[in-house]
C-alpha cells in the first residue's frame, strides 16, 4: 500500500526562468517580466508582459516537467482588467502549436491588479502558457508564480 500524497512546495519555479511570448507591444512589456519576482501591477514601470494580435500567448520554460499544482498570476492594475477574461492556463510537455495545445488547467477572468491563485490536481509538464484565444486581443501578465507539488 503506498499513498501518495501531493503538498504544496512553495518554492517558485517559474522566477527567472526562460519566458517568451507570441509578441511584444513595446520594450516595456517584455515576456520576461512576468517572472522577474516582481508583482507591480503598474504596466508603466516595467513589470508586466504586453502582446499585440490574435490569439496572444506567453509561456514559461521550468527546464524540466514538474508536477504543477498551483499557478498564481497577476493582472494588470493601472487599466484593462478586462483584457485577461477568458484566458487559458496550459500546461504540458509539447512544444506543437507554441504549446497552445497542452492541457487546459482553468480558464478565468480576473479583477483589476488583483493576484489569483489558481489551484488543480497535479498535472505534469515544463510548459506553462497563459493562451488568449480571439482576434485583436492584448495579454498583460504583471506576475505568474508557478508551484509544484511533492511526493511524500
Amino acid at each position: 500500500w503506498f499513498k501518495h500524497i501531493y503538498t504544496e512546495d512553495r518554492q517558485n519555479l517559474a522566477v527567472g526562468a526562460p519566458a517568451v511570448q507570441s509578441s511584444t507591444y513595446n520594450s516595456l512589456g517584455a515576456a520576461k517580466n512576468a517572472v522577474d519576482g516582481n508583482s507591480d501591477s503598474n504596466y508603466m514601470r516595467g513589470s508586466c508582459t504586453h502582446t499585440a494580435g490574435d490569439n496572444p500567448w506567453w509561456r514559461v520554460d521550468l527546464r524540466k516537467p514538474h508536477k504543477v499544482t498551483r499557478v498564481i498570476i497577476t493582472n494588470r492594475g493601472d487599466c484593462c482588467a478586462e483584457r485577461i477574461a477568458g484566458a487559458q492556463i496550459r500546461i504540458g510537455n509539447s512544444l506543437a502549436y507554441n504549446g497552445n495545445r497542452n492541457q487546459v488547467a482553468s480558464v478565468y477572468s480576473m479583477l483589476l491588479g488583483k493576484t489569483q491563485k489558481f489551484r488543480f490536481s497535479p498535472v505534469e509538464g515544463q510548459y506553462v502558457n497563459v493562451l488568449l484565444p480571439g482576434v485583436d486581443r492584448i495579454l498583460t501578465l504583471c506576475e505568474e508564480t508557478v508551484d509544484k507539488g511533492i511526493v511524500e
